[in-house]
């Protein structure tokens, strides 16, 4: 039994949780709270003192993109061609990359702040709109769809997935669905990621859902 600890939130747990279902290995979504964590933290039980962590039949093992190619590594959804898999590795780093574009905004207390700050990020030529624009052409030069060349979907297209949707969901001040208007081609990548079974699956009724209502099939049906 496999089991994935995080707090309830999506943040860097949701693309490992998606790739578990999909994974068909048998595991446990533990979530704790942040004393349960701390109490963790404090007795040496995390590898790193960080979350998500999942303890496997090895011991237990930290960080979000080592946890996603463990699980992609025992399953189909990390390529065995050595050329694939390095360009996999290559999307999840860049992935990263776009998400910790908003980790200096998280240290701005005042909100009126820190919602100018990320205004600026996501307009036309903000850092976060150029790194959508990249992932866009990514996709659209990718000649089987998946961003990284892939026959079949692949961690890094999960890891896309949720960390591209997540930034929308109206969670992070200053940033909503308008950075993905008019990017069809991410657009396209959504429904195609959210139809596989497993995550259809998962999210199809979590419409009501403040976090995870962006993973559902239609949610950006209009």
């Amino acid at each position: 039994m496999y089991r994935l600890i995080y707090f309830s939130s999506a943040g860097r747990a949701e693309a490992i949780r998606i790739a578990l279902d999909i994974s068909n290995l048998p595991w446990e979504n533990v979530i704790v709270d942040f004393s349960e964590y701390s109490e963790m933290r404090d007795s040496k039980k995390l590898p790193w003192g960080l979350l998500p962590a999942l303890e496997t039949p090895s011991g237990i093992l930290s960080e979000s993109s080592a946890i996603l190619r463990y699980i992609g590594n025992m399953t189909f959804l990390n390529p065995d061609d050595e050329w694939l898999a390095a360009k996999v590795d290559e999307c999840l780093d860049a992935i990263s990359d776009m998400s910790n574009i908003l980790t200096e905004t998280f240290r701005i207390n005042d909100v009126d702040e820190k919602i100018s700050a990320r205004k600026i990020l996501v307009s036309p030529g903000g850092k976060l709109s150029k790194s959508y624009d990249i992932f866009c052409e990514k996709l659209e030069n990718s000649k089987t769809g998946w961003i990284a060349g892939t026959e079949k979907p692949s961690i890094a297209d999960i890891r896309l997935f949720s960390d591209c949707f997540g930034l929308v969901s109206g969670n992070y001040d200053g940033i909503d669905t308008s950075l993905i208007d008019g990017r069809d081609i991410l657009l396209d990548f959504h429904s195609r990621v959210s139809s596989i079974p497993e995550i259809y699956s998962r999210y199809k009724d979590m419409k009501e859902d403040s976090i995870r209502w962006v993973y559902c099939p239609d949610a950006f049906t209009k």
